[in-house]
């Protein structure tokens, strides 16, 4: 589907589900957020971009004293939420949830997407979240190196399990297995809508692993349906001190890192960005806002929009020179 096309759908829309308000060019409200917030997550629920975008929504509603309501809009691995926000008018009534697959990892691997890694206006970053290569829970595998090894010597026999037709999990993936010579075309791969999903598939034996976000995890983990077997932070973390990292490993390439953020229209007004990131910079020392991110397995981390934008254009830069080598860019 052309980009055209694409953004004549998102802006119908729009124009269907958002009741908008008059606004002169380059004026902003003083009193900005007068009415509900309405906060596109492009993933289905239950992922960590969902999980992390109602946590943020629960406690900003509480400092603004005003709705910020969370639409789960999945699709295209967020290309549908996405595209349906840069049509969206630029008051800032209309803004998303980003994550790393949809923001930098997409567009990186797909040249042919509808939009760009920075067409959004990007706002701020808010949190973090670690991947975790999991396999079923009663696996004989103990350790990543037990995978990697069966993998090279059969790879025709294993499935991998990713939650779009990009993304983190894919990238991980296909670095991980490059980096030991695995040619990851002689895989089967298991494509499904949304990290949920995925780790059901994986607990289920559906697909053999996977590597997605530790904040996605928490109830099949508790549960022993999942095994983890590695944490791609160059140390353990807190929420797994029994897991080792891929570095302590000797796979030092498995460090990819997700993230979330808020991102709006292209071109939205400077004065609702500052409006944002005063609201997530006072998020960030919050106690109970940081307590909840945590146990859900994410840490907040708070990035200024300038920040946040030159974070990522780092990471697509590296993300397409890595696509580009493993022959994965479209």
């Amino acid at each position: 589907m052309n980009r055209n096309r694409v953004l004549r759908i998102a802006g119908a829309l729009v124009a269907t589900q958002v009741c908008t308000f008059a606004v002169a060019p380059g004026a902003v409200a003083q009193d900005y957020p007068a009415r509900e917030i309405r906060l596109i997550v492009p993933f289905p629920r239950a992922g960590v971009t969902d999980l992390n975008a109602r946590i943020l929504a629960k406690h900003l509603s509480r400092h603004w004293k005003q709705t910020i309501a969370v639409v789960n809009m999945p699709g295209g691995g967020g290309t549908t939420g996405t595209m349906h926000v840069l049509a969206a008018p630029k008051d800032g009534y209309t803004m998303m949830m980003s994550a790393t697959g949809q923001g930098t990892q997409n567009p990186a691997i797909d040249s042919k997407l509808p939009y760009k890694w920075d067409e959004p206006t990007l706002v701020a970053r808010t949190s973090t979240s670690p991947l975790v290569f999991v396999v079923k829970g009663g696996s004989n595998w103990n350790t990543l190196r037990d995978v990697i090894d069966s993998v090279k010597a059969n790879p025709e026999n294993f499935k991998y399990g990713t939650s779009g037709p990009g993304g983190v999990g894919i990238l991980a993936m296909s670095v991980l297995m490059g980096s030991q010579g695995i040619d990851m075309s002689r895989l089967g791969r298991v494509e499904l809508q949304g990290g949920a999903p995925l780790l059901e598939a994986v607990a289920s034996g559906t697909t053999h692993f996977a590597a997605q976000y530790l904040a996605e995890m928490g109830p099949v983990l508790r549960e022993g349906k999942l095994k983890p077997l590695a944490v791609s932070t160059s140390a353990r973390v807190k929420q797994l001190p029994d897991v080792p990292s891929g570095s302590e490993q000797g796979f030092a390439i498995f460090s990819l890192i997700g993230w979330n953020g808020i991102a709006g229209p292209a071109g939205l007004a400077p004065a609702i960005v500052a409006k944002w990131n005063d609201g997530l910079k006072a998020l960030s020392s919050d106690a109970d806002y940081v307590g909840e991110t945590e146990a859900s397995g994410a840490e907040v981390a708070y990035l200024d929009s300038a920040q946040f934008k030159e974070t990522l254009r780092r990471e697509y830069e590296t993300a397409v020179e890595q696509v580009t080598r493993l022959g994965l860019r479209k």
